[in-house]
């Protein structure tokens, strides 16, 4: 987290990274902050109803706030609290936020180096295996008689163009703008995608910054998998769901690992 002061020392807004997507509330169709809305009334009820609160959600394409194990247990202790699953994931972050708060509320700076560059990346598209495309011809297949298969048959569909476009050398690699800034000792990347955590852990261990903010999902990208869930399987690590695979997430990584050097030119 980020912490900003006014010259008056009175704090106006934080900047909070969470590598879990804000999806507690999804599959309905109103307009819904998730449990960004909970943290921030949480924070504005105690530091001050302007607070700004920037939510930034790190790389997080293989994370999910939905209770995966433990479910009875967790489920139980949120009901013995008294408190929603909203409510229950916003007191976490709010009580991680305001133990960081303590500490950084003790190390303010007003010289903070500002430095933000911004390049055109080029990342490897996923190659369609002749075996994946044959099975999926035979699911547009079985779908093309069902009108209300169309968007399902459509997501099918498109990774055999690209593999008709790869058979004829057609292929372009993915362009993405990549940012990198550097504010004082922090570093702050961005990302298209729905960049598995994988990929962020290798981002932050080898950079130079004393801590490092990845921000996903700052463009249209679709899910970039790790090799070992490209391995297993499963929705967000099929070729449907990647333009950019485990290949062109490797040298996404090492080209922000790159633009995050250059920030420090001293190192």
């Amino acid at each position: 987290m980020l912490c900003f002061w006014d010259d008056q020392e009175n704090l106006f807004a934080t900047a909070i990274n969470v590598a879990c997507p804000a999806q507690e509330v999804e599959s309905g169709s109103s307009v819904n902050a998730d449990f960004w809305h909970t943290v921030r009334e949480s924070l504005r009820a105690k530091y001050g109803k302007d607070l700004l609160v920037l939510a930034w959600t790190g790389a997080a394409g293989d994370q999910s706030p939905h209770l995966m194990y433990s479910k009875a247990a967790e489920e139980r202790m949120r009901k013995l609290r008294g408190l929603t699953r909203l409510e229950e994931l916003s007191r976490r972050i709010v009580a991680a936020w305001e133990e960081a708060y303590e500490g950084a509320s003790q190390e303010r700076h007003t010289d903070a180096v500002l430095v933000h560059q911004v390049q055109t990346i080029e990342l490897p598209e996923r190659m369609v295996t002749k075996e994946e495309a044959f099975d999926l011809e035979a699911k547009v297949l079985l779908l093309s008689n069902d009108p209300k298969q169309k968007t399902r048959m459509g997501w099918h569909q498109r990774a055999i163009d690209r593999y008709k476009r790869q058979q004829a050398g057609e292929l372009n690699p993915y362009q993405m703008e990549l940012h990198a800034i550097r504010l004082g000792d922090i570093a702050i990347a961005t990302n298209d995608f729905e960049l598995f955590t994988d990929f962020g852990i290798q981002m932050k261990a080898r950079s130079p910054a004393l801590q490092t903010f990845i921000i996903q999902l700052a463009g249209p990208g679709t899910y970039v998998p790790s090799v070992r869930a490209a391995l297993g399987g499963g929705y967000s690590a099929i070729v449907e769901s990647n333009k950019v695979g485990p290949e062109g997430g490797q040298v996404l990584t090492e080209r922000t690992v790159e633009a995050l050097n250059a920030l420090w030119p001293a190192n």
